[in-house]
Formats: C-alpha cells, sequence, structure tokens
C-alpha cells in the first residue's frame, strides 16, 4: 500500500453505476475524466465506505464511523485494502494520480496530433469497417439539395446509433464546397477553467488525418486575447467535436481543414452570476474573433456539435419519465428549434435561463456561439429527434444555415 493510502484518502470526482454481476447487486465506478480507462466492480455494500473517502478522515476515522453507523464489525486491513485498489486504479486525488496525470499530460501535449479516442469503443477502428458502418447510416440523407451557400450546420454529438438519422439528415448537405475551413464548436462534458479550449492539433481519424488551419491558428496566436484561450488538454477524451469528424470525410469529397474549439459552461449565465449582455469576456472572445475571421477572408462553415436535453434517471432527476414528461419537453425543445431556425442566439440562451437549465441543455454553448456569428444567415432544421429508453431521455437536432446573399 502507497503512504498516499495511510493519511486522508480522498475521492476524485468519478461517477458511480449500480450493477448487477453474477447475481449481486455492485456498483461501477468510472472515470469521467478517463485518466484511467479501467473501470472498478465494487461490492454496494463498499459505497458508503468509498463515500467517507473525502480528504477529512483516516482509514480508522472511516473504520469507526462505518461501525457506529452500521453496527458491522470492519477490520483496518479491509478499508486499506480498499483504499489501495482505489489507488491503484488511479481514483484518489493523490500524489499517485499527480504523478500519473502529469506524466499523461506532458506526454498529450508533447504530440502535435490528437489521436482518435473513441475508435474501437464508440465507432470502428478498422478504416474499412469504418466505411462501411457510416455508408449505411448516411444513405437515407443522399440527394438532399442545398438551397444556397452553406454557412453552417447543427449536428448531434451522441453516439450514431442513436444519433444516426439526425447526422445523415444534416450532413448529407455537405458536399461539393471546395476548400473550406470547418471552425467547430463542441461541448466540453467535463469541467474547464475558460469558456473556450482552442486546438491547433490536427486531428486523426481511422479514416485519416484532418489538418487544422495553419493560417487560422497563425491568426489566433498573434492576437492577444485569443491566444490565452489555446488549451489542448481538454481535448484529449472528448467526444463532442470527435464523433463529427469521420462523418466529414465520408461526405466532403474536396480537401477541408478544421479549428475545433470546445466550449466551457454558462453556468453563471444561467444563474445570474453574470450578465450576457454586460460580460465584457464574452464580448470581447466574439468581437476579437470576428475580427480573426475578417481577416482569413477564405470560406468557412461554423458547425456546432451539440445535444439538446438530458432528463431522467441517469442525469440525477427523481420523477417519473412517463409520456406527458416527454411531451412537455418536446414541446419545450421546439420553442428551442424556433430560436435555432430565427437564428436568435439571445433568445435562444434565455429561453434556456428562464428553466434555469433543469432540462440540461448541453449543447447551450456551443449553440449559443454559432447563433453568434451566423446572425444575417438563414436556417432550415434538418431533423429531431427525442431517443428514450424509458428512464431516460435525449432529445437532439440538425439544422443547415444558409446565407442570404446566395
Amino acid at each position: 500500500m502507497t503512504d498516499s493510502t495511510t493519511n486522508y484518502p480522498k475521492l476524485r470526482n468519478i461517477e458511480a453505476h449500480p450493477y448487477r454481476h453474477e447475481g449481486q447487486d455492485m456498483v461501477l465506478l468510472r472515470d469521467t475524466e478517463c485518466i484511467t480507462e479501467n473501470s472498478l466492480l465494487v461490492p454496494k455494500q463498499t459505497i458508503y465506505i468509498i463515500s467517507m473517502m473525502d480528504g477529512t478522515r483516516t482509514p480508522r476515522d472511516i473504520q469507526a464511523e462505518y461501525m457506529r453507523a452500521t453496527g458491522d464489525l470492519i477490520y483496518i486491513e479491509q478499508i486499506e485494502n480498499l483504499i489501495d485498489i482505489m489507488d491503484k486504479n488511479l481514483l484518489l486525488a493523490n500524489d499517485n494520480f499527480n504523478r500519473q496525470l502529469s506524466i499523461l499530460k506532458a506526454s498529450y501535449e508533447k504530440n502535435p496530433i490528437r489521436e482518435p479516442f473513441l475508435a474501437g469503443k464508440s465507432y470502428p477502428s478498422n478504416r474499412m469497417e469504418l466505411l462501411i458502418s457510416l455508408d449505411e447510416m448516411l444513405k437515407d440523407g443522399r440527394g438532399n439539395k442545398n438551397e444556397g451557400k452553406i454557412t453552417g450546420l447543427l449536428a448531434p454529438h451522441i453516439d450514431y446509433s442513436r444519433g444516426g438519422e439526425v447526422y445523415s439528415a444534416t450532413y448529407s448537405h455537405l458536399h461539393n464546397m471546395g476548400k473550406t475551413l470547418l471552425i467547430i464548436f463542441g461541448t466540453s462534458h467535463r469541467l474547464t477553467e475558460k469558456i473556450w479550449n482552442i486546438s491547433i492539433k490536427d486531428f486523426l481519424t481511422p479514416l485519416d488525418t484532418v489538418p487544422n488551419s495553419k493560417e487560422f491558428c497563425r491568426l489566433i496566436k498573434e492576437n492577444a486575447l485569443l491566444r490565452r484561450y489555446i488549451d489542448e488538454w481538454p481535448h484529449r477524451s472528448e467526444h463532442s467535436i470527435e464523433l463529427q469528424l469521420p462523418i466529414m470525410q465520408f461526405t466532403i469529397h474536396d480537401d477541408f481543414e478544421i479549428l475545433p474549439i470546445l466550449t466551457g459552461s454558462m453556468h453563471e449565465f444561467i444563474e445570474g452570476t453574470k450578465d450576457l449582455k454586460t460580460d465584457y469576456e464574452l464580448a470581447d472572445i466574439i468581437g476579437n474573433f470576428r475580427m480573426i475571421l475578417e481577416q482569413y477572408g477564405r470560406s468557412n462553415i461554423i458547425v456546432a456539435g451539440a445535444d439538446l436535453a438530458h432528463i431522467g434517471e441517469q442525469f440525477g432527476d427523481r420523477y417519473a419519465l412517463d409520456f406527458s414528461t416527454l411531451n412537455i419537453s418536446k414541446t419545450k425543445d421546439e420553442e428551442l428549434l424556433g430560436y435555432i431556425a430565427n437564428v436568435d442566439a439571445e433568445g435562444f440562451f434565455e429561453t434556456v435561463r428562464k428553466e434555469r437549465d433543469r432540462r440540461k441543455i448541453c449543447g447551450l454553448a456551443p449553440i449559443y456561439f454559432q447563433l453568434k456569428f451566423l446572425e444575417g444567415s438563414i436556417c432550415k432544421i434538418s431533423g429531431y429527434k427525442q431517443w428514450t429508453d424509458g428512464r431516460s431521455s435525449v432529445s437532439f437536432a440538425g439544422g443547415v444555415f444558409y446565407s442570404k446573399n446566395n
């Protein structure tokens, strides 16, 4: 057992999911940051012990509190063994974890390529298998005609198996564009210090390398404000942008470049501690980015990889997910889609704010920024779906933005 486990063990931010294994009730512990890809299966009765690993208790404190609360005997060696297992799986916030994190970060920062994180998990890692899978998923959208010059695209970031229909209806419009820069806004599903996290890496998929725009990155680096928002680490394991890339490669027959931007939380604006109308940071980011777009002066498309509502058991809601609840959520989604169709960023955000984001619109920030940069465009909603398994639900939509001056 390492020294760190003998002091005050502190649990990292991890997910715990009920799991039935060989007739026993277990709990699956998973690292939300994906620093370790190993999941740990533990007996359900150990969760109370694990919950006391908050950095304020020694193993003996945990032992005493557990026996007082349950009346059951537990040996100190059992607790120390559990702590040791947690430590080896990098689930504790301690020196061991920090060392491994530093090594991982240094390696990632050094690599000019962002390696595919989901290949072999969310989609095939084999090139031919991926091509066949994409061909099957996207075949129904073939033949969709555009109504003018495309300026933007709203797509889901849910997995292909659930989002295929909307992906197909949306990305089928992305063809015959010539060499284009795709500026991709995605949701960061993990907390970030910054509202924008720009990557200047090329992104690899099983189909090929997608180049970042060296010219646009140069303009960002030369901008005193925007260069402070270059942050590679949040991109390492995030799926909201990665899932767009194989579809883009399959659909676009011309060369294209990307600029990936992960957006952080807008929680402070929802809670009212910050105001969109008076926040200088957002105004400065948007103003400087518009200036760079003008300096760049070439064809570009603003993409948002963004889902809508997340409701039900999986997302922490305790209410029943019945037909009425789903119908109400769908009606509220339709209100949001109305603002998207009108390219109204403020109206879109204000609708979510009035709800206090109770339905957890995880695409809030990328859609907001997309709408801000596409003001003056027109939008056609290409698809919508409300997926549910009876306990939880995720909704998502697609949209195609066109220039008014075709």
